[in-house]
Order: C-alpha cells, then sequence, then structure tokens
C-alpha cells in the first residue's frame, strides 16, 4: 500500500503491508441510507479479519467506525480496533482509499442521473442544429 493523507489529521499515514480491504456499498444507491455509505472488511496479513467496519458521511467528511455492541448502559463498546495513532491512520488510509475506487468502479450512473444527462444532451444537440428543421421547396427535391 502506498503512502497516503490520513483523512483524521493530514499528516502521512504509514503503510501497512498485507492489508486487503472489501468494500460493500449499498444494494439500492437511491434508496436515503442516511449518513451510512458504505460497509468495510479488512484482512490484516492474511491472519486476522475485521468485518462490519462502516463507513459514515459526516460534517468533517467520510468517517471509519470500527465494530461496536451495545452494552447494557445503553452505550457502544468496541470489538476490536487498532491501539495505536499510526494504525488507525493507515486502517482508515486503507478503507477510504478502496472505498473511493469502489464508488469510481462499482456504481453505475442511475436512471434518474442518466435521464438528466440524457435531457442536456438533447437540448444542447437543438441548440447546435437550428438549421435541420427547415422546410424543403420542391424544386429542391
Amino acid at each position: 500500500m502506498s503512502e497516503s493523507k490520513a483523512p483524521e489529521t493530514g499528516a502521512e499515514a504509514p503503510s501497512v503491508p498485507g492489508v486487503d480491504v472489501k468494500i460493500y456499498l449499498p444494494k439500492d444507491p437511491d434508496k436515503d441510507h442516511g449518513k451510512l455509505l458504505g460497509f468495510a472488511s479488512v484482512n490484516l496479513g492474511g491472519v486476522f479479519a475485521v468485518n462490519n467496519i462502516r463507513i459514515y458521511n459526516t460534517e468533517k467528511g467520510p468517517y471509519v467506525a470500527m465494530p461496536s455492541t451495545k452494552g447494557q448502559d445503553e452505550k457502544y463498546h468496541p470489538i476490536c480496533c487498532p491501539t495505536t495513532k499510526e494504525m488507525r491512520q493507515a486502517l482508515n488510509a486503507a478503507v477510504l482509499g478502496a472505498y473511493e475506487k469502489a464508488v469510481e468502479q462499482e456504481r453505475p450512473p442511475s436512471v434518474r442521473g442518466a435521464l438528466k444527462g440524457a435531457t442536456k444532451e438533447a437540448a444542447a444537440r437543438q441548440a447546435e442544429a437550428p438549421t435541420q428543421g427547415r422546410k424543403v421547396d420542391k424544386g429542391e427535391r
């Protein structure tokens, strides 16, 4: 994995060898999923997997939330999490980088977006060719 900016601090995130990330985007992109952008699974060195990592859209930008469970005290407690700032930055950079690639590659444009684009293209073509609809004189045939 190459060096990349950590989203939290803007500092260089250390590269972590052997980190494989799989992104799972919502199946219905037109449906409102609230702030949830998707899920991720991370495989660390082929020996430890972390599933159910959530990616949220927040006011400060995308946020990577590690898996957690709700306790009897009604608070959420992490199931697993990075123990150092550097590892957190590296994991966040890996997950968000994979998320950006997945959005670019896997999400085809929505039908609504395609219709808007087609409408704009048709309007542009009509504006470019105003003389195509002129009447033909009998002598020109």
